[in-house]
């Protein structure tokens, strides 16, 4: 049987044709894994022909002057931690609480603040939403002390840790969580039907006495908004409840009011940042913000480049301890926020970092240095 021979323009075709496939692919691998270099990147905002197409545009030409209101946001220098305050009006959101003692001790034997007695001078009294990013001691060390302190009304956290894996901190919160009027809502991937299949098998091996029910608000899942006044707050992570890492567990917010975005990102690593990113594009919502908080401390085993492309924030926040034992922060991750053109503010440097968002601007009021406060 003859075959049909290809003269060389026809071989010439087939060999583009092979080429374009694979780069295409390649292209849609790379994609989808958020390794394409940032050449490469397609934003939220824009698809290939130049339009728009994200479900949460960011607003624009909105005339903000006229009001009143304001958001207020806290980062407090709780050294090697976390802790960041914000309120709009009357409602405060408290997201994490640093290391443990970090709501005890003064200034002066810590070297940071006293965190309750900070609050507390700040008016704040009643806190409508705690925010416990990710079990370490240097997010939640702290959480007992508030819970047990102030009138909190919803506690956010992963679902609670098993007795034997609970450290003293973790345990000292959930004896506060059981004694307190708090309201515990954890997070989860299933849906409603996953969740009530689970608790009829749960029921169906314990007395009557110890059967549990399913309450719809007792669980938070990503993409939820939470109001804090006018300000609408997108949990945008953790899109895993089996991260290897404990840090990619991190709670992930997106803050916005009056047109202008914070994200607030604990601890989240490369892994969680890839998830973040393929979730905000199959739900076309844009990842770009005015603030970032840098994530975990400003490690290396975060803020990726694409990640950071797509965010490509004004201003970058790094909460971190003055000559810590970690050497943090990695130079690779500030030296990617300034080239993407981010000033950068960090706490062992400028103290408490309090940031305004009013008629739509933002402003900064960066605290004593360590030195200035040693001598007061």
């Amino acid at each position: 049987m003859n075959r049909k021979r290809f003269s060389k323009g026809e071989k010439f075709v087939w060999t583009v044709i092979t080429c374009l496939v694979v780069l295409l692919l390649l292209y849609w691998g790379l994609n989808e894994l958020g390794l394409l270099p940032e050449a490469l990147i397609t934003t939220e905002n824009e698809n290939l022909t130049g339009t728009s197409e994200s479900s949460n545009p960011i607003p624009a030409n909105i005339d903000y002057s006229q009001s009143d209101s304001k958001l207020e946001i806290y980062f407090f220098d709780v050294g090697q931690a976390d802790s960041i305050l914000l309120r709009q009006g009357e409602a405060v959101m408290l997201v994490d609480t640093g290391n443990a003692g970090d709501a005890e001790t003064s200034y002066k034997v810590t070297n940071k603040i006293n965190l309750s007695h900070e609050l507390q001078r700040l008016g704040v009294k009643r806190i409508n939403y705690l925010i416990a990013t990710h079990p370490h001691e240097d997010h939640m060390g702290s959480m007992y002390k508030i819970i047990n302190l102030f009138d909190v009304e919803n506690v956010y956290a992963n679902n609670i840790l098993p007795e034997g894996e609970q450290a003293g901190y973790y345990k000292r919160f959930v004896s506060a969580l059981e004694t307190s009027n708090s309201h515990f809502i954890a997070h989860t991937n299933l849906s409603e039907n996953e969740i009530l299949a689970k608790i009829a098998e749960y029921n169906a091996n314990v007395p009557e006495s110890q059967q549990v029910s399913y309450n719809p608000a007792d669980y938070f899942r990503v993409g939820d908004v939470i109001g804090l006044g006018e300000a609408s707050i997108t949990i945008l992570a953790p899109n895993s409840s089996s991260y290897y890492d404990t840090n990619d567990s991190s709670i992930v917010l997106m803050v916005e009011f009056q047109g202008v975005r914070i994200l607030l990102t604990g601890d989240a690593g490369l892994t969680s940042e890839a998830d973040i990113i393929q979730w905000s594009r199959m739900n076309g919502f844009s990842l770009k913000a005015d603030v970032l908080k840098v994530g975990h401390h400003g490690s290396r085993t975060a803020s990726s480049e694409v990640f950071i492309s797509l965010v490509n924030p004004k201003y970058a926040i790094v909460m971190v301890a003055e000559s810590n034992s970690y050497g943090l922060p990695d130079e690779e991750p500030i030296e990617r926020l300034e080239r993407h053109g981010a000033t950068v503010y960090m706490t062992k440097d400028v103290g408490d970092i309090k940031m305004v968002v009013q008629n739509g601007q933002i402003s900064f009021d960066l605290g004593f240095s360590h030195e200035e406060k040693e001598a007061k």
